[in-house]
């Protein structure tokens, strides 16, 4: 786990306003471990530690970098990650 502290980036989350007034959204990067180093064919909407809010999408294993901002959301979409697990109910 700590997929997310060793990224490089500024440390800021949120969205950041670029040149000419131009924003720029937030990468998600609440990953437990790098995307696409899981079972092929797989992904996080698969995985049976999705978090599933109103408006975004957590990483269970990840629980610990939370904040309460976009920069520690994931994607349903993106390739599973090698700590992917299979649905108890599926």
């Amino acid at each position: 786990m700590g997929w997310l502290n060793d990224t490089p980036h500024s440390g800021r989350v949120g969205r950041v306003t670029g040149r000419r007034g131009e924003c720029r959204p937030t990468e998600p990067r609440g990953y437990a471990e790098p995307p696409g180093t899981g079972p092929a064919g797989e992904t996080c909407g698969t995985c049976r530690h999705i978090v599933r809010g109103r408006r975004y999408r957590k990483c269970e294993l990840a629980r610990a970098l939370w904040t309460h901002g976009p920069g520690t959301d994931i994607r349903a979409r993106a390739p599973a990650c090698r700590r992917w697990e299979k649905p108890e109910n599926a």
